[in-house]
């Protein structure tokens, strides 16, 4: 990077700093619950080197007026899991839960909930395990999906796009921003900046089992997309803003987009995924919003 760069970067970047050594102190002190009755429940998963920084992230998630009834942390790493950071030992005391599961990849931020509980009863939330979210985060999508209970809302969304012919996707890449003015299954959503579940989706996802790993393995967003599609379940973007949410720097030295994105196996998955019946619904969508 040169100066230039590097002097326009820099007022993010002491901002950053600012905000994790704010929860980093926050953690070390506070003994307050991470946990609220009315919220709804949250997970979210951690694996290699983001092990050491998720503490500042479930800090982020748990901070705001509205907090999770249950919050959990799903690890698959047993030498991990046998070896708790200090952040997340403090986090444990006011609420926390962390289980070892099975890898189930990216889907392993969600996927163990599933198996786990028998009857929903509330709303689910996930978010990522390398994001400081704003304190409003979980406020906000739980305030959207009380208010439209049937949808899907997430922060953020692109918009799939079929080939002239209508019988596949086009790149990946070449997606656009989700459509923000309705809600609509032509969104595909982005997990990294958080979403929330009705029980009823949660259901059907629960009884769809472990079928993602025969389609999408390396892929969430897209098995959750495709069962959206498919159950005419619409995906909201909340308050009609497409936002990204600020990163943490050391846990970005792991990250699937490298594979997913720009190794075209996202590219892959979808063509796996998105069956005849979910084209044709994606069709129908299309002749509707006049792009077909």
């Amino acid at each position: 990077m040169d100066l230039i760069g590097f002097i326009r970067n820099l007022p993010g970047k002491i901002y950053v700093s600012m905000v994790m050594t704010k929860l980093n102190f926050f953690n070390k002190i506070s003994n307050r619950s991470v946990l609220s009755e009315n919220g709804p429940t949250l997970s979210t998963t951690t694996y290699g080197v983001r092990f050491k920084t998720v503490h500042l992230s479930l800090e982020a998630m748990a901070r705001g007026n509205l907090k999770p009834s249950r919050m959990i942390l799903f690890v698959d790493d047993k030498s991990l899991y046998d070896n708790p950071t200090k952040g997340i030992k403090r986090l444990c005391k006011r609420g926390l839960e962390v289980h070892l599961v099975e890898n189930f990849g990216p889907h392993t931020k969600y996927y163990p909930f599933l198996e786990m509980v028998e009857d929903f009863s509330r709303p689910h939330a996930t978010g990522d395990d390398d994001h400081i979210y704003p304190k409003w985060w979980l406020e906000r999508m739980f305030s959207a999906i009380s208010k439209e209970p049937t949808l899907i809302h997430t922060y953020r969304a692109h918009h799939i796009r079929l080939n002239p012919e209508g019988t596949e996707a086009i790149p990946y890449v070449e997606w656009g921003p989700g459509i923000v003015d309705e809600p609509s299954n032509l969104n595909f959503y982005t997990s990294s900046s958080g979403e929330i579940y009705s029980p009823e989706f949660l259901s059907i996802a629960k009884g769809r089992g472990r079928a993602f790993l025969d389609c999408c393995p390396k892929n969430d967003d897209l098995w959750l997309t495709s069962l959206a599609i498919e159950n005419n379940t619409p995906i909201s973007v909340v308050e009609g803003i497409n936002r990204t949410f600020t990163f943490i720097p050391a846990a970005q030295q792991l990250t699937l987009e490298e594979t997913n994105v720009f190794g075209g196996y996202n590219d892959v998955q979808i063509k796996a995924t998105f069956n005849e019946r979910i084209l044709e619904k994606l069709r129908e969508l299309e002749r509707e919003k006049g792009l077909r």
